[in-house]
């Protein structure tokens, strides 16, 4: 099932084709845009400085699953379309094509459509799609801003079975848009801006260890400082009030730790407990919050390093995914983006010592990431041959 947000999103898109008159039979994408008119609308758009990202960044990792991945204006119309000849020729059927218009107004519910609506990242699966020559696919799509002005410029979309759906591709397709994003903001000479909401003081009295096998080990700062383990739900907390720094309350991150099967009576004495292990002022109340400086995580850090742009950093300071054992919702958001948005960046740097630092690593079975090290010119004989051995071992393993 799509999350709620994504399903009110669709419903109201129903709703709103049946009272606009779009026939879900007969009706069809229209095609404003061909030939030199489109090269030179391409060319000339903003979204064009951004299709070396999503062909490095986005393309390799998703082809090869039977998909395709456009990349759209501010109107709809789609700039360009990638993927196996077989797999555009299918989509071709629908008028998925350059130039096509793809807004929810024009076609009903599909993620490009609804991602311009409603500026924000929209999964459609299947038969929500109102059109019924689009219900045999799925697809994610997530907006794309213009850093100067934060105007919405155009967005880049998934779309094939219903992988194209899942978190997975949520978060490598939300990663990339990032990227795209980071990109413009680099082209235009402007700092890139901290994540969660303003600066933060660096330091800190405690650093909780949030990533790989040795996840919930916090260790107190300075000279006397313990090492100790935390309980699942309180590192859970620590995370997700990091990832949140102008705070919870005690009912959105009862949801983030279980869905509905939390009160907000038993978050309160969680953070009680955490609090005894602490001590005072470290987590604050109303909204549940960190105080600034008191504690540091290993998320940050690789989060911090990501949006920097430093590859090197970012890969060096993550030993595998966050809290890797934790089922909770928010965690498993925040697993999905981090490992997603630091993906993306390893594959775009495409450089031969963060491939190998990668791939050593937490990238150990990633396929894309090892077909780049085995086509890398940088690498040597014996790399190149260790890196295909491994590509054929991955691909008999997801049957490939």
């Amino acid at each position: 099932m799509p999350p709620p947000a994504d399903q009110k999103l669709v419903g109201e898109s129903w709703e709103r084709s049946r009272l606009l008159g779009v026939d879900p039979v007969s009706s069809a994408p229209e095609v404003e845009l061909e030939g030199a008119d489109l090269s030179r609308h391409v060319a000339g758009h903003r979204m064009a400085s951004v299709l070396p990202v999503v062909e490095s960044v986005l393309v390799p990792g998703v082809v090869s699953g039977g998909h395709i991945v456009a990349v759209a204006d501010e109107r709809g119309r789609l700039l360009r379309v990638i993927g196996d000849r077989g797999v555009r020729s299918r989509a071709e059927s629908m008028a998925f094509v350059p130039g096509a218009v793809w807004t929810d107004e024009a076609v009903g519910a599909n993620a490009p459509g609804l991602a311009l609506r409603h500026d924000t990242e929209v999964r459609v699966r299947g038969s929500e799609h109102y059109l019924e020559l689009a219900q045999s696919w799925s697809c994610t799509a997530a907006p794309v801003h213009d850093p100067t002005t934060g105007e919405l410029i155009g967005l880049i979309d998934v779309t094939g079975p219903s992988s194209a759906a899942s978190d997975q591709m949520l978060a490598l397709v939300r990663a990339t848009a990032m990227l795209a994003e980071g990109e413009l903001r680099t082209a235009a000479g402007l700092v890139v801006p901290r994540r969660g909401g303003g600066d933060r003081p660096a330091g800190g009295r405690f650093r909780l260890q949030a990533l790989g096998p040795d996840a919930g080990l916090v260790k107190g700062l300075g000279v006397a400082g313990t090492t100790r383990v935390l309980t699942g739900r309180h590192a859970e907390i620590c995370v997700l009030l990091d990832a949140h720094p102008d705070g919870l309350s005690g009912g959105a991150l009862a949801e983030l730790l279980a869905d509905d099967r939390l009160d907000e009576v038993s978050v309160r004495a969680e953070v009680s407990r955490l609090r005894r292990v602490f001590g005072p002022g470290v987590v604050l109340s109303r909204p549940y919050r960190l105080a600034p400086g008191a504690l540091v995580t290993d998320v940050r850090e690789v989060m911090d390093a990501i949006d920097a742009g430093d590859v090197d950093r970012a890969v060096a300071a993550y030993p595998g995914p966050v809290l890797p054992a934790s089922d909770a919702p928010g965690v498993a958001d925040l697993r999905l983006e981090v490992h997603a948005m630091l993906r993306a960046l390893v594959l775009s740097a495409d450089r031969l010592s963060v491939l190998r630092a990668w791939v050593a690593g937490a990238g150990r079975d990633d396929l894309a990431a090892w077909r780049s090290l085995a086509r890398s010119r940088e690498a040597d004989a014996a790399t190149v041959a260790a890196a295909e051995a491994r590509c054929r071992v991955l691909d008999h393993r997801f049957g490939a």
